[in-house]
């Protein structure tokens, strides 16, 4: 199922920029999940697809950064394709633009984070990146209670609450079966 968050009812035609970013839910037995915070806003490891790459090769080199742990493809399962259509959103540069961005999220096994292998960028560094384990029942009340004045936070907030949701179900209904890692 495919989520679509379009309040404004903005069409194709009038996007004036296109991202494409993977995110990963890595979970652990106990159901607790990796999160990050940048720049003061939760959200799931993951970021931007770079040219040339697939989603599956996007999201393993993300996780490999961020938590400097190494997944492959058969890791994952596929959650969802997330299409955030956001109007006016105003750029650093103070430019107003409406903004679609496709995110696809991804569930998989957490494994250790191994601080030292991380390669985080110049920026990650600067906005303070943090990464930690939270139980996947008090994540929503985590997120919604970061009143940080980013404003990427409203926009961070509203999917990562979407995703949460729909996760939540997904295990409820136990639609997702956790692989276990082969010895």
């Amino acid at each position: 199922m495919n989520l679509i968050l379009n309040d404004e009812n903005l069409q194709l035609d009038e996007i004036n920029e296109f991202n494409s970013k993977v995110r990963a839910i890595l979970i652990d037995s106990e159901n607790k999940v990796l999160v990050a915070n940048y720049g003061g806003v939760f959200l799931f490891p993951g970021g931007s697809i770079d040219d040339g790459e697939n989603i599956d090769e996007s999201i393993i080199r993300e996780l490999q950064e961020e938590t400097g742990t190494d997944y492959e493809t058969g890791d994952f399962t596929f959650l969802t394709q997330l299409d955030f259509f956001q109007k006016t959103l105003v750029k650093r540069e103070g430019l107003k633009i409406n903004r679609l961005i496709r995110t696809y999220y991804f569930i998989a096994s957490y494994k250790p984070v191994k601080l030292r292998l991380q390669k985080l960028t110049e920026k990650e560094k600067k906005d303070d990146f943090k990464l930690a384990v939270v139980p996947l029942c008090e994540l929503k009340k985590l997120v919604l209670k970061n009143k940080n004045s980013n404003p990427r936070n409203f926009y961070f907030q509203r999917e990562m609450i979407e995703v949460i949701d729909l996760f939540t179900n997904v295990l409820k209904q136990g639609n997702f079966v956790k692989k276990k890692k082969s010895n």
